[in-house]
């Protein structure tokens, strides 16, 4: 009985300590803009509906992650990256987003091959370690609105 007692006196203890402590830190995720590349030759400039796309698409991608998990999700903006990394390398982007305080970095591509193909590529960095924990490739069908919304919810549950 006094080995229990003591057994239960230390499972107390520890749990007691963990509530005063608090809740743990959560992690915090850094959303890099999202890059576009369209090689699909299409006559008309769809270059507005595209910017406005690729936002929502971060926009939907950062809260879809967040919902329902013990992750922070931070958008690093497309001037501060410009002001902090030119050019671009993998190196000073992850340092950026370390910098910010992020334990992981996400970067997204979408890629337009066509009025039909769309293809994203997402790439999830372990900031401080440097190293890619997850790789991630998606389709989809069409350039609409509904399509990227459809694509960016898919991809943040598959990440989560």
């Amino acid at each position: 009985m006094m080995f229990l007692s003591r057994i239960r006196a230390r499972i107390c203890g520890a749990v007691l300590a963990a509530v005063a402590a608090g809740p743990a830190m959560a992690d915090v995720v850094a959303l890099l803009p999202v890059k576009f590349l369209d090689t699909s030759g299409e006559a008309v400039d769809q270059g507005a509906a595209h910017l406005a796309r690729l936002e929502d698409f971060g926009a939907t991608l950062a809260e879809e992650m967040a919902a329902g998990h013990d992750a922070a999700i931070t958008r690093l903006d497309a001037a501060t990256v410009a002001a902090a990394c030119s050019p671009e390398t993998p190196q000073c982007l992850v340092a950026l987003a370390r910098d910010r305080g992020a334990d992981r970095a996400l970067f997204v591509v979408v890629l337009k091959t066509s009025t039909l193909i769309m293809q994203g590529f997402a790439t999830l960095v372990d900031t401080q370690a440097e190293t890619v924990i997850a790789q991630r490739d998606l389709s989809f069908r069409g350039d609409t609105d509904d399509s990227w919304t459809r694509a960016a919810r898919f991809l943040a549950r598959d990440l989560r």
